[in-house]
């Protein structure tokens, strides 16, 4: 074989691999992105009440996607006391249940006997029942609660499932 061509051969495969070898490193030595920007720090809660940050209505426009398909069957505000949302006498009823306060709570659905169907938190806010409905038997009661409370309000919104008879 000629010289030459044998030579330009070693050189193509050679500058190949340089070319290869370049742009892996320029791939690697990539800056990498600015990190994100530091989260706010929390807002400062004061001892005396305060209002919810949500209203009853940004607590209904979460029902679409919390509760599809469920009809609005209360909304009723508290502090540290246990307030009832559903009272199940037509037959077993199922609920989902929104809930915003002015600070961090352990929201809490109970029965009548006290027993907890759904907890959540602490958190300002939330939904309880939230991947999947909260369900007691027929004369069965649904309370929230919402414990560290203290003096500050909480609002609640619940939906109820519709419940067909069987055979219907």
């Amino acid at each position: 074989m000629h010289p030459a061509p044998l030579v330009a051969r070693r050189l193509s495969e050679v500058l190949s691999f340089v070319l290869l070898a370049c742009a892996c490193g320029a791939a690697a030595t990539t800056a990498a992105p600015a990190p994100a920007p530091a989260p706010a720090p929390p807002p400062v809660v004061t001892a005396q009440a305060q209002p919810p940050p949500e209203s009853f209505d940004d607590l209904v426009a979460l029902g679409p996607t919390l509760a599809p398909g469920m009809r609005e069957i209360a909304r009723k505000a508290s502090t540290d006391e246990a307030i009832e949302l559903l009272h199940a006498d037509a037959g077993d009823a199922c609920v989902r249940v929104a809930f915003a306060a002015a600070a961090p709570i352990v929201a809490k659905l109970v029965d009548q006997g006290g027993e907890v169907l759904a907890a959540v938190g602490p958190a300002a806010h939330g939904a309880l029942g939230e991947r999947g409905p909260v369900c007691v038997r027929k004369g069965d009661v649904v309370r929230a609660m919402a414990e560290g409370a203290g003096r500050s309000h909480v609002r609640w919104v619940a939906w109820e499932a519709v419940l067909l008879p069987p055979g219907q």
